[in-house]
Protein backbone atom coordinates (compact mmCIF):
# COMPACT_ATOMS: atom_id res chain seq x y z
CA UNK A 1 0.00 0.00 0.00
CA UNK A 2 1.53 3.44 -0.97
CA UNK A 3 1.45 5.98 1.46
CA UNK A 4 -1.28 7.79 -0.38
CA UNK A 5 -3.48 5.17 -0.27
CA UNK A 6 -2.36 4.75 3.42
CA UNK A 7 -3.34 8.61 3.89
CA UNK A 8 -6.75 8.61 2.05
CA UNK A 9 -7.81 5.33 4.27
CA UNK A 10 -7.37 7.56 7.33
CA UNK A 11 -9.52 10.29 5.79
CA UNK A 12 -11.83 8.38 4.94
CA UNK A 13 -12.10 6.79 8.57
CA UNK A 14 -12.04 10.47 10.15
CA UNK A 15 -14.76 11.44 7.56
CA UNK A 16 -17.19 7.88 8.47
CA UNK A 17 -16.97 9.41 12.35
CA UNK A 18 -17.81 13.35 11.55
CA UNK A 19 -20.76 11.53 9.87
CA UNK A 20 -21.78 9.51 12.55
CA UNK A 21 -21.01 12.55 14.70
CA UNK A 22 -23.23 14.31 12.19
CA UNK A 23 -26.06 11.88 12.54
CA UNK A 24 -25.97 12.50 16.14
CA UNK A 25 -26.18 16.04 15.65
CA UNK A 26 -29.44 16.25 14.04
CA UNK A 27 -30.81 13.87 16.60
CA UNK A 28 -29.59 16.63 19.34
CA UNK A 29 -31.52 19.22 17.32
CA UNK A 30 -34.80 16.73 16.57
CA UNK A 31 -35.06 16.41 20.58
CA UNK A 32 -34.08 20.27 21.19
CA UNK A 33 -37.44 20.74 18.54
CA UNK A 34 -39.29 18.30 20.63
CA UNK A 35 -38.46 19.67 23.69
CA UNK A 36 -39.81 23.38 22.90
CA UNK A 37 -42.52 22.43 21.45
CA UNK A 38 -43.28 20.50 24.56
CA UNK A 39 -42.47 23.74 26.37
CA UNK A 40 -44.80 25.33 24.17
CA UNK A 41 -47.67 23.15 24.60
CA UNK A 42 -47.00 22.86 28.66
CA UNK A 43 -47.44 27.48 28.32
CA UNK A 44 -50.40 27.08 26.36
CA UNK A 45 -52.25 24.58 28.82
CA UNK A 46 -52.41 21.68 26.41
CA UNK A 47 -51.51 18.43 26.19
CA UNK A 48 -47.54 18.02 26.12
CA UNK A 49 -45.39 15.21 24.68
CA UNK A 50 -43.24 14.42 27.53
CA UNK A 51 -43.85 14.50 31.33
CA UNK A 52 -41.68 17.28 33.55
CA UNK A 53 -39.15 13.82 34.35
CA UNK A 54 -39.03 12.46 30.55
CA UNK A 55 -38.41 16.00 29.68
CA UNK A 56 -35.61 16.68 32.04
CA UNK A 57 -34.05 12.95 31.41
CA UNK A 58 -34.34 14.60 27.93
CA UNK A 59 -32.67 17.54 28.14
CA UNK A 60 -30.00 16.14 30.08
CA UNK A 61 -29.55 13.40 27.24
CA UNK A 62 -29.08 16.01 25.07
CA UNK A 63 -26.66 18.25 26.34
CA UNK A 64 -24.52 15.02 27.42
CA UNK A 65 -24.82 13.98 23.36
CA UNK A 66 -24.01 17.67 22.13
CA UNK A 67 -20.73 17.57 24.70
CA UNK A 68 -19.24 13.79 22.58
CA UNK A 69 -20.24 15.05 19.23
CA UNK A 70 -18.36 18.23 19.98
CA UNK A 71 -15.36 15.90 21.79
CA UNK A 72 -15.72 13.82 18.34
CA UNK A 73 -15.35 17.03 16.26
CA UNK A 74 -12.51 18.32 17.94
CA UNK A 75 -11.05 14.69 17.97
CA UNK A 76 -11.51 14.16 14.23
CA UNK A 77 -10.07 17.62 13.08
CA UNK A 78 -7.21 17.27 15.18
CA UNK A 79 -6.10 14.33 13.38
CA UNK A 80 -7.11 15.64 10.21
CA UNK A 81 -4.80 17.96 11.04
CA UNK A 82 -1.94 15.97 11.81
CA UNK A 83 -2.54 14.36 8.63
CA UNK A 84 -2.37 17.24 6.37
CA UNK A 85 0.59 18.70 8.27
CA UNK A 86 2.39 15.39 7.67
CA UNK A 87 1.70 16.00 4.19
CA UNK A 88 2.23 19.49 3.34
CA UNK A 89 -1.77 19.83 2.10
CA UNK A 90 -2.70 23.16 1.16
CA UNK A 91 -5.84 23.12 3.78
CA UNK A 92 -3.65 22.56 6.77
CA UNK A 93 -4.75 26.17 7.77
CA UNK A 94 -8.01 25.79 7.20
CA UNK A 95 -8.15 22.42 9.61
CA UNK A 96 -6.50 24.64 12.47
CA UNK A 97 -8.97 27.16 12.41
CA UNK A 98 -11.97 23.87 12.37
CA UNK A 99 -9.85 23.10 15.88
CA UNK A 100 -9.88 26.12 17.10
CA UNK A 101 -13.69 26.19 16.60
CA UNK A 102 -13.99 22.69 18.17
CA UNK A 103 -12.46 24.13 21.13
CA UNK A 104 -15.11 27.01 21.28
CA UNK A 105 -18.04 24.13 20.77
CA UNK A 106 -16.22 22.31 23.49
CA UNK A 107 -16.61 25.21 25.88
CA UNK A 108 -19.88 25.79 24.96
CA UNK A 109 -21.07 22.10 25.41
CA UNK A 110 -19.12 22.54 28.96
CA UNK A 111 -21.13 25.36 30.47
CA UNK A 112 -24.15 24.14 28.67
CA UNK A 113 -23.54 20.41 30.86
CA UNK A 114 -23.00 22.95 34.00
CA UNK A 115 -26.18 24.30 33.45
CA UNK A 116 -28.42 21.29 33.09
CA UNK A 117 -26.64 19.12 35.66
CA UNK A 118 -27.21 22.28 38.11
CA UNK A 119 -31.00 22.69 37.11
CA UNK A 120 -31.01 18.77 36.91
CA UNK A 121 -31.13 18.44 40.58
CA UNK A 122 -33.56 21.49 41.65
CA UNK A 123 -35.73 20.10 38.38
CA UNK A 124 -35.90 23.36 36.88
CA UNK A 125 -34.84 23.53 33.38
CA UNK A 126 -35.69 26.30 31.34
CA UNK A 127 -36.48 26.41 26.93
CA UNK A 128 -32.68 27.86 27.33
CA UNK A 129 -31.26 24.53 29.00
CA UNK A 130 -32.48 22.33 25.98
CA UNK A 131 -31.00 24.21 22.70
CA UNK A 132 -27.87 22.46 21.71
CA UNK A 133 -25.21 24.64 20.96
Amino acid sequence: MTNEEKTNNQKIKFLDLQMVATVGFIITLIISFSLSYDKKLSLEKKGRLFSEKEAQNLALFQTILVFIIAACFLYVNYKQYGIAKENHDDDENDLLLQIETSIFAIISAIIGLYIVFKNYRNKNLSIAETEPF
